[in-house]
């Protein structure tokens, strides 16, 4: 993720045209020189969802909405950025939620992270609501907004959301040398109903948690401590359980969200499932399950001097054996290394990806490797969707 400052994009608009999507007209550049698509063949049907921004923190925030060949149908312009663009379809009401940085707010000092305000709109991208997080349990509000990493809504005032949050803790293992001081990114989860917050998780609950991290000096109190690196959150409709994506654990957990305990954990330090070096994923991003609910999806990044490489992996798991049934991987086309963000999508055979700090978006058939779509863009985009 990039840091915790305004990062926006500049855009020059070659041409204005009013173009309608979703029943709503709006002013929305014909071409940009941002975002050009590289590669055309025969792409699937579907609305894609974009938000780029620039990484050096000058000019404005741009969600795009583009059509499958990615023109432009509908945009939008802000003051600071805007990450983790989605749509979503409840009750057969169509909304759309992002997160808008929000300067104003308190932001950890030296923690790479980005947070603010997560914004609802309707079908035409009129605001309808605006969350923060919640001063639970007795926090501070100063500590108000919202992670831009993840988000689910589940009605026009019911969602999940993420927090971090800078807590001084007294719980890590002896053997990591903790200072009595000690200062650490809490990774909390709240789920919100009518602005009451009727579930919540703090990963800090869980010190041996603490032992799987990659990045964690917890010897030193000067600091702030990042350890885990909460990136993704995704219902489990099986069960309605939480899967979580930690990317310094290198680890994916699944937690109960009657009471908060961990059912299982795949990856890092202290896998519940046994697994091969190949299997192990590092440094993800954007674990979800496909439309099957069967079958766990995952953007491996990858990390330079550990494994510099990125691919799509897939798991099929026995959760009450704890044993992974199948397990494949897709590398990326042409080898493009992602260090930071990125998402996956399976839609039929194809995957739609977005190449976070790897600067494009692409849609591939992954049984046969073809590429359907490729754009590439001057500046990342935390994630990109299909619908």
């Amino acid at each position: 993720m990039p840091a915790n400052k305004p990062y926006v994009i500049i855009l020059f608009f070659l041409s204005i045209v009013i173009i309608s999507f979703d029943g709503c007209k709006k002013d929305a550049p014909q071409s940009t020189p941002l975002m050009t698509v590289t590669n055309l063949n025969g792409p699937t049907d579907g609305t894609i969802l974009v938000a780029p921004f620039n990484i050096d923190g000058t000019g404005s925030g741009n969600l795009y909405i583009l059509d499958k060949n990615g023109s432009v149908l509908s945009s939008k312009t802000f003051p600071y950025n805007i990450l983790d663009f989605k749509k979503w379809v409840i009750n057969g009401v169509t909304m759309y939620s992002y997160n808008e940085y929000n300067p104003n707010g308190y932001h950890i000092p030296g923690v790479t992270y980005s947070s603010g305000d997560e914004v609802i709109t309707d079908a035409n991208l009129n605001e309808i609501g605006r969350f923060d997080f919640l001063p639970d349990n007795g926090r501070s509000s100063s500590q108000n907004l919202l992670d831009s990493h993840d988000f689910i809504l589940l009605s026009s005032t019911h969602y999940i959301g993420i927090g971090y949050y800078q807590k001084k803790v007294s719980n890590v293992p002896a053997s990591l040398n903790p200072s009595p001081s000690l200062e650490v990114v809490a990774p909390i989860i709240q789920e919100v109903n009518n602005s009451k917050v009727t579930w919540e998780w703090d990963a800090t609950n869980f010190p041996e948690l603490y032992l799987s991290s990659t990045s964690g000096d917890f010897s030193d109190s000067t600091q702030v401590d990042d350890y885990a690196h909460m990136n993704s959150i995704y219902i489990d409709g099986k069960d309605s359980n939480l899967i979580i994506s930690f990317r310094y654990l290198n680890e994916i957990i699944k937690v109960s969200r009657t009471d908060g305990s961990i059912i299982w954990r795949l990856g890092g330090a202290n896998s519940d499932f046994p697994l091969t070096s190949n299997q192990k994923t590092v440094w993800q991003h954007n674990a979800s399950l496909t439309d099957s609910g069967q079958t766990l999806l995952v953007f491996d990044n990858g990390e330079a001097g550990v494994r510099a490489s990125t691919r799509i992996v897939e798991y099929q798991l026995d959760e009450v054996n704890k044993q992974v049934l199948s397990f494949k991987s897709f590398p990326i086309p042409n080898n493009i290394f992602t260090s930071a963000m990125g998402s996956v999508q399976k839609r039929g055979n194809t995957y739609f990806i977005d190449g976070g700090t790897g600067n494009y978006v692409l849609e591939t058939d992954y049984t046969t490797g073809k590429i359907l779509f490729q754009m590439t863009m001057t500046e990342p985009s935390y994630r990109a969707f299909k619908y």
